[in-house]
């Protein structure tokens, strides 16, 4: 799961929906006069790939080149080494300003956003029984010093990923449990001249990955920033971030850890191959930490710096009135985040669950918790609409999203199924005004249908051990309470809130523990993503009828941006803007 600064910081307690989970920031509204709601789900843009994609970049009608945009989060994400980098900032600062892959996503004026090939020539092609994926370089490209891009790069971008002080929070375990050697190998420093046969090179310009089993989305995974290339000779271990070798249109001019970076054009950057990126500034000022609120009142005055900076922390809730009244400065759109209330499926009965469900008070916990329109849209499913094949089905078992529950009726249920006063047990966190608040909306609603309920409290600091302890007594709320996609695809959802592994973690949000349940997840899983698509459907259908854990909230970004500041077009994979196409003027 990627991460954000403000999720990171925030584990709330789990009846509340996040707020802008994913990215440390934001996202679109095509309807910019309208921002009470984000561009309504029905019309959200799916992904896709397309292997024939090729480079420049489409240009941007209207835009200049010139001047300095300077881009600001609340956030501050722990490392933009590539390795490590899983927050959505700084993967999005360095796979859309600095770094490349071998594939990214290219984003169109309409939001849809489209997995294409970047470095490499195509997508891949995979052997006839799924475990050997070769990729074939594009000629001529340079890093920023104007050193060769070659195949041994990526392999040894790959091997340094696995390394804990490095790569220890970024998204390695997919590697771990899919690389022939993944699940021993320790990175490039602890396992040094160990064979790792996972990935290799073949000459200067194909890389090969060698597979334990079928990884149909691997394409996918190789977007991310640790997958993009970096030379042995350039390694400098944990101080590699403060000056990443850059192959995309901007590199590090300055960079001051959990403060600053200050980017400048790259002049080895190859535009005619890069079908994703444009350099439209000349210089990029990232400041990190800022006062989101100090920063959105400075943009919408427009005054001084204000006038060219995009802020992407989330609209602050005090100036939802600024908002409306100046919506050209403000960009909604949907987030690859959903948060959702945990139910312990081995502790609470199919018919309970039912009655739970039935019972929810969204509106009452969203508004005690001080939760505004702005940043959710109600969920009835277990995956974002924006991934392939996802589409809103009639809702089962009363998960729609919204409204103030029906204490009567779940009552009645659970008299009839003789469940009578059946306890819930959960976790909250006391001394936080709006925690304390949205866990006594909660609360006072579970008692009105029939439920006895033992609320636990507990401290900010404790409350994210105890939700992901795996044998707390507790029966909801435990495990995952929301999950951002790594890739919009079921096979980056469904397993990691379904599966027995998951579940013996403590990472679960129904602690579900069945074999076939398993079988199916793999089975799935193994498919061509098209072929995939209509299944995870399925399964989501079927959870939902099995109250797996009660979907809550679309999570959706919001991005303040100066009068001068252009193009910001939001990418749903990201739930940032696409920084590539940003100009100012």
């Amino acid at each position: 799961m990627r991460r954000s600064s403000k999720i990171a910081a925030a584990v709330v307690m789990m009846a509340m929906p996040l707020a802008a989970c994913s990215s440390s920031g934001p996202s679109n509204n095509n309807d910019k006069s309208d921002t009470s709601a984000s561009t309504p789900r029905a019309k959200v843009k799916s992904s896709a790939m397309d292997a024939s994609v090729k480079g420049p970049a489409p240009d941007i009608a209207g835009a200049k080149k010139g001047g300095t945009l300077t881009i600001t989060d609340a956030g501050a994400p722990p490392t933009f080494d590539p390795a490590g980098a899983y927050y959505e900032f700084s993967m999005t600062i360095l796979s859309e300003l600095v770094t490349r892959g071998l594939t990214g996503y290219q984003v169109d004026q309409d939001g849809k956003s489209t997995l294409v090939p970047d470095m490499a020539q195509g997508l891949g092609k995979e052997s006839a029984d799924g475990k050997t994926w070769t990729f074939k370089l594009k000629p001529g490209m340079k890093y920023s010093n104007g050193q060769p891009v070659k195949a041994a790069d990526f392999v040894y971008a790959i091997k340094r990923s696995f390394d804990e002080n490095l790569g220890g929070q970024g998204p390695v375990p997919y590697l771990k449990t899919t690389l022939v050697g993944g699940d021993t190998y320790k990175g490039p420093f602890k396992d040094k001249g160990k064979d790792f046969k996972g990935v290799t090179s073949k000459g200067d310009d194909t890389v090969i990955f060698h597979l334990t089993r079928k990884w149909p989305t691997l394409p996918y995974y190789l977007a991310f920033p640790a997958a993009s290339p970096v030379p042995q000779s350039a390694e400098k271990k944990s101080t590699y971030e403060k000056n990443p070798l850059a192959t995309g249109p901007y590199k590090f001019k300055t960079f001051n850890k959990g403060t600053r970076i200050v980017l400048e054009k790259n002049t080895q950057w190859d535009a005619k191959s890069d079908p994703i990126r444009h350099q439209y500034p000349d210089t990029i000022d990232v400041k990190l930490g800022v006062t989101a609120l100090t920063e959105q009142q400075r943009i919408f005055a427009n005054s001084g710096p204000g006038a060219t900076t995009l802020d992407i922390s989330g609209l602050d809730a005090g100036l939802e009135t600024k908002a409306k009244s100046q919506a050209k400065q403000v960009v909604f759109g949907p987030s690859p985040c959903e948060s959702y209330l945990p139910l312990n499926s081995k502790k609470i009965p199919l018919e309970v669950r039912q009655a739970i469900a039935v019972a929810y008070p969204y509106d009452q916990t969203r508004k005690a918790g001080g939760e505004s329109r702005l940043t959710y849209d109600p969920a009835t499913t277990y995956a974002p609409p924006q991934v392939p094949g996802i589409k809103q089905y009639p809702a089962v078992n009363g998960l729609i999203g919204k409204g103030s529950g029906d204490p009567a009726k779940a009552k009645a249920m659970l008299k009839k199924a003789g469940k009578s006063n059946f306890e819930l047990s959960w976790y909250y966190v006391s001394g936080k005004g709006q925690d304390e608040a949205a866990n006594n909306a909660l609360k006072s609603a579970m008692q009105k249908a029939g439920f006895k309920v033992k609320d636990v409290p507990v401290s900010q600091a404790e409350i994210s051990e105890k939700i992901n302890d795996p044998n707390a007594p507790q029966n909801v709320g435990q495990g995952i309470s929301s999950w951002c996609y790594d890739w919009p695809s079921g096979d980056s959802i469904y397993p990691q809130l379904f599966s027995t592994t998951t579940a013996k973690d403590g990472r679960s949000v129904a602690n579900l523990q069945d074999k076939a349940i398993d079988q199916e997840l793999d089975r799935i899983s193994a498919l061509d993503p098209t072929e995939a698509a209509p299944e995870w459907l399925a399964f989501d259908k079927k959870m939902t009828k099995q109250v797996m854990g009660i979907p809550l909230s679309y999570s959706k970004a919001s991005s303040v941006l100066g009068n001068k500041v252009h193009n910001v077009v939001p990418d749903p994979n990201h739930g940032l803007p696409d920084f590539a196409q940003v100009w100012v003027g």
